[in-house]
């Protein structure tokens, strides 16, 4: 019985995170002002599946500085340094699911939230899958959200 709620539950995720993945804003363009953390989250995921690095450099704060972790250490970065990062990483492997796990405002003045999505990748020509988890920081700056970490964890013992 718990294994049929569970995945029932599964499932009614599955379908709520594809449905808004397909009112995710096209690749390159901005979402609009006003939008919720969880439909940025959504956007992030929906660009991070896609290797979509100039359009997740759009979502970087006015400043372009990002603090970021892709597997060789944190360092605050400027939007070129973060840009040849990203690259380099999704150049390496290729994704076979991003999905939203965890989203959450973590304080209202300033308004900030985080989310952390769950990524599915295998390296180029390989046949094993591999799961990290993202975590990715926003705060909210002139009615739109913007990223402002991007760290590539290993999963913890909870998460899927």
């Amino acid at each position: 019985m718990i294994g049929r709620l569970r995945a029932a539950s599964s499932l009614v995720l599955v379908i709520g995170v594809f449905l808004l993945t397909l009112a995710a804003p096209a690749s390159g363009q901005q979402p609009e002002r006003g939008t919720t953390l969880e439909e940025f989250v959504l956007n992030v995921a929906h660009l991070w599946g896609n290797g979509d690095v100039p359009a997740l450099l759009e979502l970087l704060p006015a400043d372009n500085f990002v603090v970021l972790d892709t597997g060789s250490g944190i360092e605050k970065t400027d939007e070129r340094h973060a840009a040849a990062a990203l690259r380099a990483l999704f150049a390496n492997g290729e994704s076979l699911d991003v999905r939203p796990i965890r989203i959450a405002v973590a304080s209202t003045a300033p308004l900030r939230g985080f989310g952390e999505l769950s990524w599915t990748f295998r390296a180029r020509g390989s046949r094993s899958q591999q799961s990290r988890s993202v975590f990715v920081a926003a705060a909210m700056e002139e009615d739109a959200w913007r990223i402002t970490e991007l760290r590539l964890m290993p999963f913890s013992a909870g998460s899927p």
